[in-house]
Formats: structure tokens, sequence, C-alpha cells
């Protein structure tokens, strides 16, 4: 019975000494209408850009590439957009009469307008995995390696002066 409570004590001591280390982050995806959403959860938390550059703000290299997998998931929406309006325009010029005067117009149209909504669709998903695989970086990178510490103040209530013509101590009570 001692052993097992001993233990027991233990495990606590273990998990409560590891509970207070720095939080532990992972990458979840999500597909919207436009692409894909990269959430970052801390426990069952999203945080949002502003809190993840927070934290990561002590690992400079992780907080880089963050940066750079943003940048690169705001570039993957935008071409997600326009192969959307590329598709829309597809469809809109495909209601065209035969018989319509704009039939010529269509069909110089619409071979421009089917090979750009593919090729904006492949470089989407290029950019778009390219930013799943930096985020997961960025997390790992700041997850698994060692932070700078944030920086401590201690006031012991010893000031030292150093004045070119003057050196004085100040203690404070």
């Amino acid at each position: 019975m001692k052993k097992s409570l001993a233990l027991f004590g233990l495990f606590l001591c273990v998990h409560f000494g590891f509970a207070q280390q720095q939080p532990f982050l992972r990458v979840d995806y999500r597909s919207t209408l436009l692409g894909d959403r990269i959430d970052i959860l801390e426990g069952p938390n999203i945080l949002n850009k502003q809190e993840v550059m927070e934290l990561m703000r002590y690992h400079p290299e992780a907080l880089t590439r963050y940066q750079m997998s943003v940048k690169k998931q705001q570039t993957s929406r935008w071409l997600d957009a326009a192969a959307t309006v590329t598709t829309l325009g597809i469809v809109g010029l495909s209601f065209v009469p035969a018989q319509s005067s704009s039939f010529d117009t269509r069909n110089t149209l619409m071979l421009p307008l089917l090979i750009s909504s593919v090729g904006l669709g492949i470089v989407s998903g290029i950019f778009r995995r390219s930013s799943r695989n930096m985020t997961r970086e960025a997390v790992d990178l700041y997850n698994f390696s060692p932070k700078e510490q944030k920086p401590s103040y201690f006031d012991d209530g010893l000031t030292y002066y150093h004045i070119p013509d003057f050196v004085g101590f100040q203690i404070r009570f």
C-alpha cells in the first residue's frame, strides 16, 4: 500500500512539474469552401494568429516559419478564389445559346478560362500543401526545441549605481 501511494505521489509530482512548462501546440486542418483552414490548438482551445505569434515570440526560427506559412495560406486562398471565379466564368459561358451573336466570343474564351481554372487549382494545391507542412514544422520547432526564457526580474532591494564621477549603492527596505 505504501509503495503504491508513493508511486502515485511521484506520478503526480512529475505530472504537475510538466504541467508548468510551456504550452504544447498541435495543428488541425479543416476543409472550407475556399481551400483549407489551418488551426493551431493549445489543448481544446483554438488560437488566433496573434496568440500563436505571442507564444512563438521566444523561438525566432519557429516564428519565422509560421509567418511564412501564413503568407502561403493567404496566397493559396487568393489562388482558390481566382480558380472559383474562372470556374464560374466557364459555367456562365456554357449557358450562352448557339444562335447568339456572342457564341464566337464564348468559344474563344472557354479554352483559356478552362486552362487557367485547372492551372490555378494545381498551383493553389501546391501552396496549400506547402503552408500545411511549414505550419507543422513551426509547431514542431516550438514544441520540441529549447526556447529562449522570458526575462525574469528580481527585486533584491540593492541597486548599484555607476556614474562616471560617482559610485554608490542604494539599499531599499
